[in-house]
């Protein structure tokens, strides 16, 4: 578990850089180092991983507290947790896709994953 959680949270911090990569061909780089910077110019995908990361953040500190729960009270959560993210990789590619212009593919991705932490929290409480 947690191995998971490290690589969960990499996949965390590579997501905050994301929004930056896909727009430096547009807003300098200056502009990202400060709040007051000028990132108008933000691409398509740039503005669809700042929706993701912020999907992501929703979650993220549930999925934290029940995986730091599962370790100190001996529950195996591991495969759940696995699932969690993985349906949180696969709403990071769907963003980059663009599929979630198309009616009923987020919920379909997006829903699994609450899922997931919702039976990880079932388990911790059993």
């Amino acid at each position: 578990m947690v191995e998971l959680l490290v690589y969960v949270l990499l996949f965390y911090v590579l997501h905050l850089f994301l929004r930056m990569s896909f727009s430096l061909h547009k807003v300098p780089f200056l502009e990202w180092t400060y709040t007051g910077g000028d990132i108008s110019n933000m691409t398509d995908l740039s503005a669809r991983m700042t929706l993701a990361a912020d999907n992501l953040r929703q979650s993220l500190p549930v999925f934290l507290v029940f995986c730091v729960l599962s370790l100190i009270n001996n529950v195996d959560n591991l495969m759940l947790a696995k699932v969690w993210f993985g349906f949180r990789i696969l709403y990071l590619i769907g963003a980059m896709l663009n599929l979630y212009r198309f009616p009923l593919i987020r919920p379909v991705i997006w829903l699994p994953s609450i899922v997931a932490l919702v039976m990880m929290g079932l388990n911790i409480i059993s």
